[in-house]
């Protein structure tokens, strides 16, 4: 089967060209990258157009955010199989080979790679992603030894910055994530969409990328913090029964006011607007509803967790929450 890396860029050539130089020496290889360009001011376009001609760039006029550049390349990919790959990755060797392995099995949508700090490729970045009982979602293994990861297991949704996807596993055939979400949580949704459709998301340790976390985002920025925070809400709304997602609110808003006071509390003004503009626009704006055979209570059932470093207060809403999760199973 042929494959497609898709590598969404923004104003980032400077890490861009050593996640190219690293796949372009990948053996075996991959039968065509795309890079999406979105709408960078710093000669992405040009100086990918010139150094690297084998590449298939696709220039946006505007950044589009990371769910636009990958969907733009899903239209200019010919693969059966899509790589979605940062562009502040760097690949190992045997990294495409763990990946081909685990597509011969034929109910695996989507393998996570196994992503490493760029520093210490001994410290773990992700092993993909976990949800606790809020919808609240964190990467698997972040800051811990590698050598603890290295088994496969069964996810409930990929980290989109380095995994592969079968084309044919997708729910809409003209996109891979939902536009609307820009940033942050697509990767979530997509694992909700894959697996109430009756496919798996799987990790793979032998996959080894090294990663630069939030390279191009930066890290505690309001957008970041208000698009994790609003579309937590709109993937939760998106996928849970209507009759549910009445119940479960109460729990989720009383959190919210908690993290709004405890952050205005501590100073911490940018996460407090953050969680405040998030949750209103994560329930003001339009969603429909994604219609499959199993419920989201089934995976959460599953896959969701209690965090190590939850607050008793946090505990208690998670108990709460399980508890509205399971009985609308039953229900």
């Amino acid at each position: 089967m042929k494959v497609s890396v898709i590598i969404p860029n923004y104003n980032g050539f400077h890490i861009l060209e050593k996640c190219l130089e690293s796949l372009l020496s990948h053996d075996p290889g991959p039968d065509q990258i795309v890079v999406v360009d979105n709408g960078s001011s710093d000669g992405s376009r040009e100086k990918t157009a010139r150094k690297y001609p084998s590449v298939d760039l696709v220039p946006l006029e505007k950044n589009t955010g990371f769910t636009g550049a990958n969907n733009a390349g899903l239209r200019a990919s010919e693969g059966d199989l899509l790589v979605l790959l940062n562009n502040d990755c760097i690949v190992e060797s045997g990294w495409l080979t763990g990946l081909l392995g685990r597509m011969e099995e034929p109910d695996i949508a989507a393998v996570t790679c196994s992503m490493r700090n760029i520093s210490d490729r001994n410290i773990m970045d992700s092993a993909g992603g976990k949800i606790d009982w809020m919808g609240f979602s964190r990467d698997i293994g972040k800051g811990e030894p590698a050598s603890d990861f290295l088994e496969p297991r069964d996810l409930p949704f990929p980290c989109g910055g380095a995994a592969m996807v079968r084309r044919r596993a997708l729910p809409d055939p003209h996109r891979i994530f939902w536009p609307e979400l820009f940033l942050y949580q697509e990767d979530m949704d997509l694992g909700f969409e894959l697996l109430r459709t009756g496919w798996r998301v799987v990790f793979e340790p032998s996959a080894v990328v090294r990663h630069m976390h939030s390279a191009t985002s930066g890290h505690g920025t309001l957008r970041k913090e208000y698009h994790c925070a609003r579309n937590r809400f709109l993937v939760m709304r998106k996928h849970f029964r209507p009759e549910v997602f009445r119940r479960l609110l109460p729990v989720m808003l009383n959190w919210q006011a908690l993290w709004f006071f405890s952050s205005v509390a501590r100073g911490r003004f940018v996460m407090a607007r953050a969680v405040l503009d998030g949750a209103r626009d994560g329930l003001r704006l339009p969603v429909r509803g994604f219609e499959a055979e199993i419920p989201l209570s089934d995976i959460f059932i599953r896959y969701a967790t209690d965090y190590d470093d939850a607050s008793g207060v946090k505990r208690r809403m998670y108990a709460r929450a399980e508890r509205i999760i399971r009985a609308g199973v039953r229900g």
